[in-house]
């Protein structure tokens, strides 16, 4: 990789956070910031340019918190060429991969299906 790729991670729980995304996309020669919650990734989209954004669509445990949307709409008010991977593991997948499709999201993951060597190449595409 000649470039080193900005990644931001927006993702409420630690373990998928530090844990996997973090881990993964370091581990593959990224660097890589993580918010936990919308407040967080504003500040970060604000200070800094990224490639890609990782964006949770649910930053909460409470059902139907739509604050991932509202990183996405921030994200796209900037008018940066910031791609975005949308993440959900709720059961209501399809219902939140409707609320993103008006981004135009690169992909979506599911995170109770998901594989990190996919992942990975899922990324190495949006960034290429």
């Amino acid at each position: 990789m000649d470039k080193q790729y900005h990644i931001l991670v927006v993702e409420d729980e630690e373990q998928w956070r530090e844990g996997i995304f973090r881990e993964a996309l370091e581990n593959n020669g990224y660097f890589v910031q993580t918010s936990d919650s919308y407040d967080g990734a504003v500040a970060a989209l604000e200070k800094t340019i990224f490639d890609l954004a990782v964006v949770d669509v649910n930053l909460t445990s409470v059902s139907g918190n739509q604050d991932g949307i509202r990183v996405l709409e921030h994200l796209t008010s900037l008018g940066r060429p910031t791609r975005a991977i949308v993440v959900s593991g709720s059961k209501t997948r399809a219902m939140a991969e409707q609320s993103a499709q008006e981004f135009q999201p690169f992909a979506f993951i599911d995170k109770t299906t998901f594989d990190i060597a996919e992942f990975i190449a899922v990324v190495a595409d949006a960034l290429d």
